[in-house]
């Protein structure tokens, strides 16, 4: 890896001044320098949920806020930090349960309806939380009564909404393409939308609005194959797959051929479309809902192993009860939610050279993402050197760029020069914060230090990696 972006981020503590572009000869260190601080970490017990990537919990959009939402718990997971949130169009803040009893819709979406929906959203900024979010017209069962709307209708209320998700793209974790059927859920829809045209248009439409911004996921593999043309993974498409590991196809997710869902592709197989949605996994995102019990993908081990292979970035916490014991009996329903998503454990510290004004100082952090999934934002960076509760450096650390960290442990290399009012004497904290300016976003490493206590700090957003110059140590 190129040291130059580390240094030059560096030049407020002595960086070489001139061109930003022109490569920067790092300082050298003597073969003996001092080790400074030396410290390996353990795994946490739980995973510090994330909104970068977990399991997620539901929450009814018109009738709960992040009061109740943002301490969603099960199972021992939690609470999480990604909530799911069918937002009902059939009528004016209308609870998920009466989605289903109301009239045909017909007309846009009211301004009051528009208004509410903007701030029920914006309530959420401050509480770590990122929203899944799928627009219904019902919420089942499968029938008449589960009415959705004229796909024009649909065009209609996709503009309409735009505004309000743009504005508030930060707090989107993923937007369900939903609309078009039962649940949304594409399929058995009551006004003839389970068409390749009327996919086409909802997938059109939200490309055009959010396309680069946050994932657009689609139903069934077959279907997103259907709109693109191949088995070739677009950036803005994932996949959330609501009948995961619960039958031999997750009840068509890998079907070539569903026709209430509205597509029959009988140029591809069931393995192809599975390699489709693991390499869609790889480049978007892939998530995710148990829905019944199938003991071939339900054991522990076959589990784990169809959750990497699909880098399983959330799964819904509510779990069916008859697969939630399942899994509990077998000792692996808390291990499986611990590994959903994002997990980066922090393993080895070593710091070496001189931790004095002026001084340079080696920082070596080796980390692992032992999660199914992957962090998908950039999450800048900050080394913090923190002495009497004072700042007293603070540096970009941006080499370290969790996006490219896998299962195999990464060790980064930072190079340091620190200020000429750098303390000479006295304890000095060494911390890591991945985030922007709110500490709720933070992300944290799921390690505790060697006397078992958690590096993460959820205060301050802090991960504290060494201690050194203390003379009580």
């Amino acid at each position: 890896m190129t040291l130059r972006p580390l240094i030059c981020a560096v030049a407020l503590f002595g960086c070489a001044s001139g061109d930003p572009s022109a490569p920067v000869t790092p300082p050298a260190f003597a073969r003996d320098a001092r080790v400074v601080a030396s410290n390996t970490f353990s795994p946490n017990d739980t995973t510090i949920s994330t909104s970068e990537g977990a399991p997620y919990g539901f929450c009814d959009f018109w009738a709960q806020g992040p009061a109740v939402c943002s301490k969603l718990r099960k199972w021992g997971y939690g609470p999480t930090r990604v909530i799911q949130t069918y937002i009902c169009l059939s009528g004016d803040e209308v609870s998920i349960n009466a989605c289903s009893r109301q009239p045909a819709v017909t007309q846009p979406l009211s301004e009051r309806m528009l208004r509410d929906m903007d701030a029920r959203i914006a309530a959420y900024r401050g509480t770590g939380v990122r929203l899944l979010v799928r627009f219904t017209y019902n919420f089942g069962p499968i029938g008449p009564g589960a009415m959705d709307a004229p796909i024009d209708v649909i065009a209609r209320h996709i503009d309409q909404v735009a505004p309000i998700l743009l504005h508030h793209r930060d707090l989107i974790f993923a937007l369900e393409a939903g609309y078009i059927g039962t649940w949304g859920e594409w399929h058995n829809s009551t006004n003839g939308n389970d068409t390749a045209t009327a996919h086409t248009i909802v997938l059109d439409k939200e490309r055009e609005h959010f396309g680069g911004l946050f994932p657009i996921l689609v139903r069934d593999a077959g279907e997103l194959a259907q709109f693109t043309g191949d088995l070739t993974p677009r950036r803005d498409f994932g996949l959330h797959d609501d009948f995961y590991a619960s039958s031999a196809t997750d009840a068509g997710t890998w079907q070539p051929c569903n026709l209430p869902a509205g597509y029959c592709l009988t140029n591809y197989t069931t393995p192809q479309l599975e390699t489709f949605g693991q390499a869609i996994a790889r480049e978007t995102m892939f998530a995710g809902e148990f829905a019944a019990m199938y003991s071939p993908l339900q054991q522990c081990d076959s589990l784990a192993s169809y959750s990497h292979r699909y880098r399983v970035q959330s799964i819904g916490l509510d779990a069916p009860a008859a697969v939630a014991a399942e899994l509990q009996s077998q000792g692996c329903l808390l291990s499986f939610y611990n590994r959903v998503g994002t997990r980066i454990e922090l393993q080895r510290v070593t710091i070496t050279g001189d931790p004095a004004p002026r001084g340079r100082l080696a920082v070596d952090i080796t980390l692992v993402n032992a999660g199914f999934g992957r962090v998908i934002r950039q999450r800048p960076a900050r080394l913090v050197f923190v002495s009497d509760k004072k700042v007293v450096a603070e540096m970009s650390a941006d080499d370290i760029d969790l996006r490219r960290l896998d299962a195999a442990p990464q060790t980064y290399h930072l190079l340091v020069r620190l200020p000429a009012t750098f303390p000479s004497a006295g304890p000095v904290t060494v911390a890591i914060r991945f985030s922007g300016r709110d500490p709720a976003d933070a992300l944290p490493l799921n390690s505790v230090d060697q006397h078992h206590r958690p590096v993460f700090d959820p205060a301050t957003g802090y991960n504290v990696i060494a201690t050194f110059n203390d003379s009580s140590h």
